[in-house]
């Protein structure tokens, strides 16, 4: 049978013959046996083997650096960065973006800051008027016992005005509540004394005392509660206290003025701390002279209120509340 019919198995099982005519070995490469041929290497060749060094592309970071018109520095980094091993790069590149990361987390804008609504605002606007407008208030820019503190507990305590409940909790919106009340009462404070000084009209001419062109206590009070635009009775003891307002401003016509008003508040009423010498102090000291300087009125037309001026321990005789709103 012609070995061209068998398969590959079958001619594998055929024995050699002796009468191969094959005289000498088939010359050709011999596969050698790789359990038993020893290596062809030497352990010296092997021991004296070395790594390759690393290609120079030192020259075309050179030629990028340029491209690019990088920097001196940048150009120096390039080029330390084209001479490290895959490994260094690869870590020097993390440290890179590692950076860039950082970067951008600072230049991501926060989360929205809390406004103050409109009818917040209003309402904010609407009771500093009111309370700086109040006769009887101890002080105008003392944080403890001024308007500050008592316009703020009254947002709190009225949630309906726009500052909810869950608000107190956070600190950026507290904060903007104390910065947007100290806003609005500055502007307040800010109204009384333009309104105060243009109301001090001209030195007396020669041989009188009295100022010209000056408004009268009454005329002031009127005006003051019509520019705070506030509803509120002209009284003696309104007049009292614009007295002393007036009489301050003559003497602390700077950005001092406030803080020495808060502070001869205080001088009075430690000096005098029982009401009825306090008003007649008042009227003695500040109101009479300033009928005498600036221009006389009648007063005893005027309502006395509950009782002639005088300066309180405590805050407002009557804190406004949302029972106020028509």
């Amino acid at each position: 049978m012609s070995d061209n019919n068998l398969s590959f198995d079958e001619l594998m099982d055929l024995p050699l013959a002796d009468s191969s005519p094959l005289k000498s070995p088939i010359s050709g490469p011999i596969i050698p046996d790789l359990q038993e041929s020893p290596s062809p290497l030497s352990g010296n060749v092997v021991s004296a083997r070395r790594k390759r060094p690393a290609e120079d592309m030192s020259q075309f970071a050179g030629e990028v650096a340029r491209a690019h018109k990088l920097p001196k520095a940048e150009h120096d980094e390039l080029a330390t960065y084209s001479k490290m091993g895959r490994a260094e790069q690869s870590i020097a590149m993390m440290g890179h973006i590692f950076a860039l990361k950082r970067q951008q987390n600072l230049i991501i804008p926060a989360d929205a800051a809390w406004a103050v609504p409109k009818r917040l605002h209003s309402k904010i606007s609407e009771h500093a008027a009111i309370l700086i407008a109040d006769s009887s208030i101890p002080a105008y820019r003392n944080d403890k016992i001024g308007p500050s503190k008592l316009l703020m507990d009254m947002v709190l305590a009225n949630p309906d005005w726009g500052f909810g409940l869950h608000l107190k909790s956070e600190k950026d919106a507290m904060d903007t509540l104390s910065s947007e009340v100290s806003l609005v009462l500055t502007a307040k404070r800010n109204t009384i004394k333009t309104v105060v000084i243009s109301s001090l009209g001209s030195s007396p001419p020669e041989g009188s005392e009295q100022r010209t062109d000056a408004l009268d206590i009454v005329e002031l009070s009127h005006l003051l509660i019509s520019k705070l635009k506030v509803r509120v009775k002209v009284d003696i003891r309104l007049c009292g206290r614009v007295a002393i307002l007036r009489k301050l401003i003559a003497e602390k016509n700077d950005n001092t003025y406030w803080g020495a008003v808060d502070r001869q508040l205080a001088n009075v009423r430690k000096k005098h701390p029982d009401p009825v010498k306090q008003s007649k102090w008042i009227k003695q000291h500040m109101l009479d002279p300033d009928l005498a300087l600036y221009k006389h009125v009648e007063l005893k037309d005027l309502a006395s209120g509950p009782g002639v001026p005088f300066v309180p321990m405590a805050g407002p005789s009557r804190l406004p509340d949302a029972s106020d709103d028509e």
